[in-house]
């Protein structure tokens, strides 16, 4: 029987985190393991994920429902014309479907993505509900998992924890997370959506060719001079969802993390906006979103 996630204590949670973790080191042991012990791990990992995938969705379901569907679609998905990199799931790998003109070894780095992704859906829904987190906080603390930073479940000083391959992209997350470590919440979560802003207009760009002057004017307006704002970037991609060769559930989950940041204003609000806390930041899911489009540009450019 499904346990009642309501009952589901922190020691449960802390052993959920603990097997997602055990099913990551499976995933990466077995491009280095031979063919017999490759199919043992294997074996054990398509046993072990069943069950947890079970609990962390009711879990899930229960403190942190909007990500519900996320977590839902990286284990399966009906929304897909055809089976590609970016659509695979890990039922499909369950299924023993892999890519016939691909080693296994790559099939195996994409499943490795979803589950981790998974696990950041987890981390970040536990964060979410205040009856979990102390809890979670003392096991990531006393219980180190192949190397996992005590601040991976409430990060301290970091905003964003990615590297990118622009260097321009890089020297900006050094400044938000500056700003957020030194408690200016304001300009980290401005300069966030900057940067979000840009990754919007690299992932359109990626897609369509510059030389189509039609397809400038999706990230460009003329008239000012200046890229489009994050709200017209999000229309045209819901507006073209098609025209990319990628599930639209995926854009439309980026659009569901991102219209957050850009809340509607009454007339009689301050002009510049309120000034955040830093749990209001934090609960943004900003790092999500940044990883979620850079993982649709790399597939567009693959």
């Amino acid at each position: 029987m499904e346990q009642n996630p309501i009952d589901i204590s922190g020691k449960d949670i802390s052993g959920l985190v603990n097997t997602g973790e055990q099913l990551l080191e499976l995933l990466d042991e077995m491009s280095a393991n031979n063919e017999h012990e490759y199919q043992k791990n294997r074996n054990i990992f398509t046993s072990e994920y069943g069950k947890w995938y079970a609990n962390c969705l009711s879990l899930i379901r229960s403190v942190a429902p909007d990500k519900a569907t996320r977590f839902e679609s990286l284990y399966h998905t009906n929304k897909r014309s055809g089976m590609n990199e970016y659509t695979y799931t890990v039922q499909d790998f369950i299924h023993g479907i892999y890519f016939k003109d691909k080693s296994k070894s790559y099939t195996d780095a994409i499943i490795s993505k979803r589950v981790k992704e998974q696990m950041s859906i987890l981390q970040a829904s536990v964060v979410r509900n205040s009856d979990f987190t102390f809890e979670m906080e003392q096991f990531v603390k006393i219980n180190p998992i192949n190397g996992l930073d005590s601040s991976s479940i409430v990060k301290q000083n970091k905003l964003i924890d990615i590297d990118f391959i622009d260097d321009h992209y890089n020297s900006i997350r050094t400044e938000i997370n500056t700003c957020f470590k030194q408690g200016f919440y304001m300009a980290s979560l401005e300069l966030s959506k900057r940067l979000i802003n840009s990754l919007l207009v690299d992932l359109i760009r990626s897609n369509f060719p510059l030389a189509g002057e039609g397809h400038r004017s999706l990230y460009y307006d003329y008239l000012k001079e200046d890229f489009r704002d994050t709200e017209e970037l999000l229309k045209e991609l819901s507006e073209k969802n098609h025209d990319f060769n990628i599930n639209p559930e995926a854009f439309y989950y980026l659009i569901e993390l991102i219209s957050p940041m850009e809340p509607k204003k009454k007339p009689e609000s301050h002009s510049f906006g309120d000034i955040p806390k830093r749990e209001d930041i934090q609960n943004l899911r900003i790092e999500e979103a940044i990883e979620l489009i850079i993982e649709i540009i790399d597939f567009i450019k693959k």
